[in-house]
């Protein structure tokens, strides 16, 4: 008899004696047995048999016995023992992004064994609820899944006793093929954790095998990786070089004898089938990888490619998929470096003028070393006071500084295409250093230079910030010296001045300084940039000024206290930009003979009064007029003949346009760009009837006070409406059906935002601004979409109870990026859960002063158990004095960097998990006192987190 035969026997005998399973024994069974045989002289011929039986049968009911609580134990270990993988993972990501390392054979062989077992116990799980239903009427089924628990709890157990790993979780990953790139210690903790964690993450993100790392020269030099294969590209770009030092990096023999064609065959073959990471170090080209033999890198043969340059355009030329950005050295991390090539500064008087020589080499890594080697051991304060003064006036002075920085940076320059983008670069040397330069306003004065075509459409310029570093400015200084072009005399705290100007002088910029005197008469006949913003100017500039400045073409006194302009203004005829803004100017003379003039802005100024020959500019391309609050009158006849003008912009000045004046703007076929302020809502209506904004790229239009409430975003379409009703019954405000921007500020009226007339058409809007607005209880309803929106600021909305009335529907909110909640003292959520899906590339969420806010997400069940934002970068929350949870599921964001934390009392707990935390996660700010209050369901999970926490001020 087999085990099956015996099991189903088993069976048999207790449902015909109708015994309770949980009390069936042995013994009992036997005798059944024997009446089922029929004869009780069986027995005395079959003792040995029955002895043979009576172990398996034992087993049987050890097995069948007992099993709702085995199942009850088997739900409780995989519990413990998949809580012990999580926590695992959790650490494994956390090391894969911080380390290069390996994952250690033996953990990968235990969670190979745990996804194993807990796929054998889900079959489990299966079949109880497939045969019993709840309960085990058959012992053969009892007995079967019995046995298998029993068998999966010792697996789980053992397991458990296995999953401790002394030696750690990693091993080190670097392989010893290839060419080994030695680096001569850590340079900056924080900008290489950064840089080495962001590529890292690249590098193990199996979607992604092209990566740039991109940087100013000086940076890319300080080389962030420990160990790799790694291949020099050469400046000047050759084919069979770069295939020659792939070949000798990776043991192969090319001859230089062979052709290109069967080189690149050669390494093609060499390198199909491998698994490797190729870096491509000091490019300058992009270049074909099919011609050098480089196989491309893909998920299938897993290989990963590296190219380090200087220039964003390689990146974009060898099509990477992602790109990382080398930063400046930090404060601390470039002081640190600079000890290192200097020695210790041991002399409290010469430590402070260290640091600030180590300052004055601008982060760059380059610049720190060979100014550190210069002053190496240097104990005399006098040599340290001579550094820095070398320093802050020509730093190629230091010792080692031309050949070893200028040198190489000048090569950058070199490599630029042809003299006018040459020129562009060194027009940059104009601003001071470390000056934020206003991307729109160096297009303008190359424009007006002509370095660069004038192009039709300015507004499609980026409108950026950028910095040029201290020493590539003083590269372009230097370079510019080498011929009589350019003098600079910026945030030098000149009070007036210079009489004699360099000869033949070309550009000067004396921005940023206390000058209130100009002399009389300075000969600059080859002056073509005369750069005075930012300067008091008090006093008059004399009449005689301009007079030998016969070729400027760029005058900027914009942000200065002139009051007047001197007549010699009206004398230079090659002039093409005038720049006025934020002046005190009160009135201007004839600009007749100013033929050329392309740009004239008097935006900001106190103008009372423009010339009547004002229409005499034929070539105006931009009038910009905008906040001129005492500017009363405007000669709008002129407008027909400026026939060239693209951009015209009145808004928010004293004089408002009216229907009544009959003109129109489409007469100017040229324009591009419009701002009005609108002196009633008849006026407002009728221009938007015409639909003469149909032509134009970018507008902005307003009506009422128009507060400052909305920041113009050149470029856009946008409309600004204050202290008006929407929906008044005798004339409904309507709306461009194109517009991108919209802001509404104490319109009492609106409910909800929706479209005002069906003529109106919101699905191109992609910011809002909504202020003040006393009646609105939602921001929308079910039934409206904003399929551009981006932006969302709600401020000072007294009644608002939710963005949404009712459960909302998909696709209302789909591209919303930052949402922005101020001083809405009626919500208390944020949203529903039921709205999550439509918040999915949610970048950035910033509430403060809401005083009944109590969680981010509302959820009255219970049921979500985790809230997914996987783009969101910034949370910030504060002054919220009734916020007691995020969110009451673990919050999940893959993208989050910053949360900041101010203010709310009673929030005592972050919805953080170990297994989810974020791996780019960079800081949380907040109070000491709040952070040291926080109350963890996972102790583990505040000493992750605590490296990240800022106590801010």
């Amino acid at each position: 008899m087999n085990d099956k035969q015996l099991i189903v026997c088993f069976d048999r005998c207790c449902h015909q004696r109708q015994f309770h399973h949980e009390f069936v024994t042995p013994s009992a069974i036997l005798k059944q047995l024997l009446r089922i045989q029929g004869s009780m002289d069986i027995v005395s011929s079959s003792l040995t048999a029955i002895s043979l039986l009576w172990t398996p049968l034992e087993a049987c009911c050890f097995y069948s016995r007992k099993l709702e609580t085995r199942v009850t134990t088997l739900s409780s270990k995989m519990e413990e023992l998949t809580s012990k993988e999580n926590d695992l993972k959790a650490e494994i990501n956390r090391g894969m992004v911080n380390q290069q390392k390996n994952l250690r054979s033996e953990i990968q062989l235990w969670l190979k064994n745990v996804d194993k077992l807990v796929a054998e116990v889900k079959q489990i799980e299966t079949e109880i609820e497939k045969h019993t239903k709840g309960c085990f009427p058959n012992y053969l089924s009892r007995y079967k899944l019995g046995k298998m628990m029993v068998k999966r709890i010792n697996d789980m157990n053992l397991l458990q006793d296995k999953g401790v790993f002394p030696n750690g979780l990693f091993i080190d990953s670097s392989q010893d093929s290839g060419r080994i790139l030695p680096t001569s210690g850590l340079v900056g903790d924080k900008t290489f954790n950064r840089v080495s964690k962001a590529i890292w993450k690249l590098l193990t993100d199996t979607n992604t095998s092209m990566i740039g790392v991109h940087g100013m020269g000086g940076l890319i030099d300080c080389k962030i990786f420990d160990r790799v294969i790694w291949v020099n590209v050469s400046r000047t770009f050759n084919v069979e070089k770069l295939q020659l030092d792939i070949a000798d990096a990776t043991n192969l023999e090319l001859s230089k004898d062979e052709n290109v064609i069967w080189r690149s065959t050669r390494l093609l073959e060499h390198l199909q089938g491998k698994k490797f990471v190729l870096i491509l170090d000091d490019m300058w080209h992009k270049f074909s990888l099919e011609e050098v033999g480089i196989p491309h890198p893909s998920i299938d043969n897993g290989c990963k490619f590296v190219f380090v340059t200087r220039l964003m355009e390689v990146c974009r030329g060898m099509e990477t998929q992602r790109e990382v950005k080398v930063d400046l050295l930090t404060k601390n991390e470039a002081w640190d470096l600079f000890t290192t090539k200097s020695g210790p500064i041991q002399s409290d008087e010469i430590e402070p003028i260290a640091k600030a020589v180590c300052e004055n080499c601008g982060g760059l890594p380059l610049a720190i070393i060979t100014v550190g080697r210069a002053m190496r051991k240097v104990k005399d304060i006098r040599l340290w006071k001579n550094a820095l003064e070398e320093l802050q006036t020509s730093r190629a002075d230091i010792i080692g500084m031309e050949e070893d920085v200028f040198a190489r940076l000048k090569f950058s320059y070199l490599h630029l295409k042809d003299d006018h983008i040459k020129a562009c670069f060194l027009y940059c040397a104009l601003y001071p250093e470390d000056h934020k330069i206003d991307a729109a306003e160096l297009i303008e004065y190359w424009m007006a230079e002509e370095l660069i075509t004038e192009i039709g459409d300015r507004e499609k310029e980026i409108n950026k910030g950028y910095t040029m570093h201290d020493l590539v400015r003083d590269m372009a200084i230097r370079i510019a010296r080498e011929g009589p072009r350019l003098m600079n005399k910026s945030a030098l705290k000149l009070n007036q001045l210079a009489r004699e100007w360099i000869e033949n002088v070309e550009w000067v910029s004396v921005m940023d300084n206390g000058i209130s005197i100009v002399p009389d008469y300075p000969n600059c006949q080859k002056l073509s940039t005369l750069l005075l913003q930012r300067n008091p100017l008090s006093q008059n500039i004399p009449d005689s000024f301009f007079m030998q400045m016969p070729r400027l073409k760029v005058l900027d006194l914009s942000k200065t206290g002139i009051k007047s302009l001197p007549e010699s203004v009206s004398t230079l005829c090659s002039l093409r930009a005038l720049l006025l803004s934020f002046s005190e100017l009160k009135e201007i003379p004839s600009l007749t003979m100013l033929k050329d003039l392309r740009v004239l802005d008097l935006s900001h100024s106190r103008l009372k009064k423009l010339p009547s020959d004002i229409g005499e500019l034929t070539n105006l391309r931009r009038l910009d007029l905008s906040y001129t609050e005492k500017l009363k009158t405007f000669p709008y006849h002129v407008l027909q003949k400026l026939s060239c003008l693209e951009n015209f912009s009145m808004f928010r000045s004293k004089w408002r346009w009216s229907s009544v004046s009959g003109v129109g703007f489409d007469q100017i076929s040229s324009l591009t760009s419009l701002g009005l302020s609108f002196e009633d809502r008849t006026s407002f209506i009728e221009y938007v009837r015409s639909k003469q904004w149909q032509d134009l790229q970018s507008y902005h239009l307003g009506i009422g006070q128009l507060s400052i409430f909305l920041p113009i975003s050149k470029g856009m379409r946008s409309i600004e409406i204050q202290d008006y009703d929407l929906f008044r019954q005798d004339a409904v405000i309507e709306l461009p059906n194109n517009i991108q921007q919209l802001a509404l500020h104490s319109c009492h009226d609106i409910t909800f935002l929706s479209k005002p007339s069906d003529t109106t058409d919101l699905e191109n809007l992609r910011q809002c601004y909504l202020s003040n607005c006393s009646g609105m209880e939602f921001i929308t309803t079910c039934g409206n979409r904003f399929p551009s929106l981006e932006l969302l600021v709600l401020r000072k909305l007294p009644i608002l109870k939710a963005i949404c009335n009712g459960i909302a529907s998909s696709q209302i909110f789909t591209k919303l990026k930052s949402l922005k909640i101020h001083s809405c003292n009626s919500m208390k959520y944020l949203f529903s859960s039921g709205m999550l899906e439509d918040f999915q590339n949610l970048e950035e969420i910033e509430v403060w002063n809401s005083s009944l806010i109590q969680e981010m997400v509302e959820d009255n069940s219970g049921l979500v158990s985790t809230v997914s934002l996987p783009k969101l970068r910034r949370l910030s929350l504060s002054s919220l004095p009734e916020m007691k949870c995020i969110t009451k599921g673990v919050l999940i964001c893959d993208s989050l960097e910053t949360v900041e934390i101010w203010d709310c009392e009673k929030l005592r707990a972050l919805p953080f998990s170990v297994s989810h935390l974020p791996s780019t996660l960079e800081r949380i700010k907040g109070n000491r006192s709040w952070w040291d209050g926080l109350e963890w369901d996972e102790p583990n999970c505040k000493n992750l987190l605590q490296p990240f926490f800022d106590q801010g001020t």
